[in-house]
C-alpha cells in the first residue's frame, strides 16, 4: 500500500515526495547476487542494488516507500533529529544523496539534488527538542506507521536465483564449444544454447 495520510504520526505533514532509489549492500540484504551483476561496476553499482521507490520528506522523519516489483519490498523512516548530513554524492549522470546518522548511512539516487537537499536541511533544523521527544512517544505508541523495514520478497528473488542458473548454464556451454567439435556433436548443443538465449530474452 503507497504512503498516504494513515501513515502519518500525529501532527506530522509531508513536504516533499520524490521518486528515488535506495541503493542497499546486495550481501548485508541477504539477496542472492543479482543475475547481471558482472555488469553493475560499469554504473558504480558493484555488490549494490537500487530499491525502486518514493522518498518522502515529512517535517518529523525521511520515509522511503518501496515499490512491490522490487526483490526488497517496505518501507523504513529515518529520523530528522538523528540526521548529522546530508550530502551530494552525485557522480556523472548519477544523481544522488547520503543521509547519515549517528550509525547508519542511507544512499538515495534521486533527481532534484539540490531542492531535495535543501528541504531536508530546512525541516530537520526546525525540530525542537520538545518536538523530538513527542516524535519519540508518537513513534512507540504506533511503531507500524514508522515501516517494517525492507524485506525479501520470496518470488522476485527465486526467479533471479533462476535467471542465475541460466546464464551460468548459457556460460559454461559456450565455453564447451569449441572449433574441433564436428557439426553433428554441435547441433545438440546450439539448439540447447539458442533455446535458452531465448528464454532469456523473453524473461528481459
Amino acid at each position: 500500500m503507497a504512503f498516504g495520510a494513515h501513515d502519518l504520526l500525529p501532527g506530522e505533514a509531508v513536504r516533499l515526495g520524490k521518486n528515488a532509489n535506495a541503493v542497499v549492500s546486495v550481501d548485508a540484504a541477504g539477496l542472492s547476487r543479482f543475475a547481471f551483476d558482472r555488469l553493475m561496476w560499469t554504473v558504480g553499482m558493484a555488490g549494490k542494488e537500487a530499491i525502486g521507490g518514493k522518498l518522502h520528506v515529512t517535517d518529523h522523519r525521511l520515509v522511503f516507500d518501496a515499490h512491490p516489483a522490487n526483490r526488497l519490498r517496505g518501507r523504513f523512516s529515518v529520523f530528522l533529529p538523528l540526521i548529522t548530513d546530508v550530502r551530494d554524492t552525485s557522480r556523472g549522470l548519477k544523481k544522488q544523496i547520503q543521509v547519515s546518522t549517528g550509525t547508519q548511512q542511507f544512499t538515495f539516487v534521486v533527481w532534484g539534488v539540490p531542492r531535495l537537499i535543501a528541504t531536508i536541511d530546512h525541516v530537520r533544523r526546525a525540530v525542537t527538542p520538545e518536538q523530538a521527544r513527542r516524535l519519540a512517544g508518537a513513534a512507540l505508541a504506533d511503531y507500524a506507521r514508522v515501516g517494517e523495514g525492507l524485506r525479501i520478497a520470496p518470488g522476485i528473488e527465486a526467479a533471479n536465483i533462476a535467471l542465475r542458473e541460466t546464464l551460468s548454464a548459457v556460460h559454461a556451454l559456450r565455453s564447451a564449444i569449441t572449433p574441433s567439435l564436428n557439426p553433428v556433436e554441435l547441433a545438440g548443443a546450439l539448439g540447447l544454447l539458442e533455446l535458452l538465449d531465448r528464454l532469456e530474452r523473453d524473461a528481459g
